[in-house]
């Protein structure tokens, strides 16, 4: 299991580092984890051991399945987790707002 309190408290440095180093979109500074990511990266590498279809699609689900029968205070742990990897990433990118993108494509309803 990934230690999640090492992954969260991850020096501004370091995530900035993360950005440059993105193959897929460098330079783009990626949303905190909420609970439940956090959760399914501790738990992905165990799930994965677990389950027939080592997709990330099914580990998802896996997850999912999991985390609703988790106890309040696993939860709550996770919520507090993310509460403290929203704090650090505002530390390392104090700029940062979300703003989805757009569908180029959009169809236009009448």
């Amino acid at each position: 299991m990934l230690e999640i309190e090492a992954y969260i408290n991850r020096t501004a440095e370091v995530r900035r580092k993360e950005i440059s180093s993105d193959r897929k979109q460098p330079g783009k500074v990626k949303r905190p984890m909420n609970s439940f990511m956090l959760y399914r990266k501790a738990f992905q590498n165990h799930t994965k051991a677990y389950c027939e279809h080592n997709n990330h699609q099914v580990v998802s689900k896996v997850c999912g399945a999991s985390w609703d029968q988790e106890p309040e205070h696993i939860r709550k742990q996770f919520a507090d987790w993310a509460k403290m990897e929203r704090a650090n990433h505002q530390l390392a990118h104090p700029g940062y707002k979300f703003t989805p993108a757009k569908p180029k494509n959009q169809k236009r309803r009448h």
